[in-house]
């Protein structure tokens, strides 16, 4: 059974060093405040009894359930604190103002949730847990929940907890049971792992979402429905996969769905190598129906659809079959903000829209994101853009336009093209660098950024199954004094290759968060994706500024 939480303390026991734990994406250990509490109670798996114990650290109890039935003293806060060990019981109902946190060595024992791994275990046979408001779950992990419903691990409906430092893996959400609907894309059993649904509000922060699924339902590993607000950062999503089982294409968002004007931020996660199947969009983040989530920073790399968009989907409207369209709203509800993101390596069937597709009347401003080495690049129609100092360092277009939105705006961007197909949408032009658009101040294409890439041959690889990571061992040793961590990395041919995110690096290998798709013949070379950062001299104000 993978136990992600052993991940740092492997590589650390490689000798391979780590990025400071601010910068990285994903779980990590925190200090228990003892005094933010009125009670505390304890409960241990090995040596706990919910009959002779009380819930101290002396006498713990055995179950979740037991600790649960726990009231919080009058405007005081619960905590229950989860020794190692494996958990299985029915669904849980959380309770508010009591707090879960697990990765304990023994009650009043050490906290690592590493190496002292706290799995609540659904044995694929139920949902394991029920959120309430005021709600804190830390260090747990969620795992093998099934339900044919939504949100397999973790139902979130109208409440907001905060979920930080957490695993949810392999989670799975049910085909709807004599599933006929009368038209395709219409809503099913979202959320793999996690559903938020009627203006919940959740926070999310440095968690891990692995190998979760729907078998027909949005969001893979998370989806958001009703508008939903969820906060989610510093999260990392690999190898989730939507629609394993989806005859009537509602399966959008491999790794995250934000539908029925939902909101919140994504921001800082890592998206790497999650797919959207049966023909459905977004291999990694899905937004549509006038949500508008802002979201910046992140790592978006190798994601897969299976129709539109590998990386990202926007649009406003939604399918509509014999009903009349919403009217748009106006910009101050509906601008979707994207922003300081990398979309590397990503691809859709049809080849063209890889890293994006922006579609159905959206209204999006895109800022400093860098687009490169997609199978299909910045792809945009019935859309109105405003796009600043972007640097799209492969094939973009704009077909179509929409009388109903305003015109669009290019400023400060580097379009490396060529432009696909010609401009079909009113679009103005200012101080960009670009191969084919007309416009006012415009400069010739020009490669104006460092070369700071990296390629080497590769000895083996090693999938680890207990830290959801491939360790891949080079032939030479690497360069010393070049931070590889969070950095896109292809193993393969250019056109074949597998895209995937370094997590560490040492002399003469590193780590990859999440496992390789299986192939004939293993890689036997790999490059870095340059950080596209403009030499010094480069144009100011043109392309994306971001570290």
């Amino acid at each position: 059974m993978w136990f992600p939480g052993r991940l740092l303390v492997a590589l650390a026991a490689a000798g391979l060093p780590l990025a400071p734990a601010a910068t990285l994406p994903g779980p990590r250990t925190t200090t228990f405040d003892a005094s933010s509490y009125a009670v505390i109670v304890h409960v241990d798996a090995g040596r706990g009894s919910d009959a002779t114990g009380d819930g101290s650290a002396a006498r713990p109890w055995v179950s979740l359930t037991r600790a649960l039935e726990q009231t919080p003293p009058s405007g005081g806060r619960l905590a229950v604190l989860v020794s190692q060990g494996r958990y299985r019981q029915p669904t849980i109902a959380l309770k508010s103002r009591v707090d879960l946190f697990g990765g304990f060595a023994s009650p009043g024992g050490p906290r690592d949730l590493l190496r002292f791994a706290t799995v609540l275990d659904g044995d694929d046979a139920h949902r394991i847990a029920i959120a309430a408001d005021d709600v804190r779950l830390d260090g747990l992990q969620f795992t093998h929940g099934r339900v044919r419903g939504k949100g397999a691990a973790l139902l979130i409906d109208g409440v907001s907890p905060k979920v930080t430092n957490c695993v949810f893996a392999a989670n799975r959400t049910l085909l709807p049971s004599a599933w006929d609907p009368p038209q395709l894309h219409l809503t099913a059993h979202d959320g793999g792992a996690v559903m938020c649904l009627n203006a919940a509000a959740p926070l999310f922060e440095h968690c891990l979402f692995f190998d979760n699924a729907t078998e027909c339902g949005r969001g893979g590993a998370l989806a958001c429905d009703r508008g939903a607000q969820p906060r989610i950062r510093a999260c990392v999503f690999a190898n989730n996969r939507a629609g394993l089982d989806d005859p009537m294409r509602s399966s959008d968002g491999g790794a995250v769905s934000f539908f029925d004007r939902s909101g919140g931020e994504f921001a800082g996660n890592l998206v790497v190598a999650n797919r959207a199947l049966s023909r459905n969009d977004a291999g990694g983040l899905f937004v549509a129906l006038w949500s508008t989530p802002r979201i910046a920073g992140n790592t978006i790399v190798g994601n897969y659809g299976d129709d539109d968009a590998g990386g990202l989907f926007l649009g406003g409207q939604e399918h509509r079959y014999g009903v009349p369209l919403d009217e748009i709203p106006p910009a101050d509800r509906f601008t979707i903000v994207v922003e300081k993101n990398l979309f590397a390596g990503n691809a859709n069937s049809a080849r063209n829209s890889g890293a994006m597709r922006v579609t159905m009347e959206s209204r999006a401003r895109f800022t400093d994101n860098v687009v490169a080495e997609n199978a299909g690049g910045f792809y945009l129609q019935r859309s109105e853009i405003v796009a600043e100092r972007n640097t799209i360092w492969q094939d973009w277009r704009f077909l179509e336009d929409k009388p109903s939105l305003g015109p669009s705006r290019f400023a400060g961007n580097i379009l490396r093209g060529p432009l696909d197909q010609p401009i079909g949408a009113r679009v103005s032009f200012t101080h960009n660098m670009a191969e084919a658009a007309a416009g006012d101040g415009m400069l010739e294409v020009a490669d104006v950024f460092l070369e700071d890439g990296l390629a080497g041959r590769i000895a083996h690889t090693r999938f680890d199954a207990a830290t959801c990571t491939t360790v891949v061992t080079t032939v030479e040793e690497l360069p010393g004094g070049t931070t590889l961590a969070g950095r896109p990395v292809r193993l393969g041919q250019s056109k074949n290759g597998q895209w995937r995110v370094v997590r560490s690096a040492g002399d003469r290998e590193f780590t990859l968060w999440g496992r390789l798709e299986v192939e004939t013949k293993p890689p036997v070379e790999f490059s870095v994706l340059r950080t596209f950062t403009p030499k010094s001299g480069a144009p100011a104000g043109l392309g994306a500024r971001f570290p």
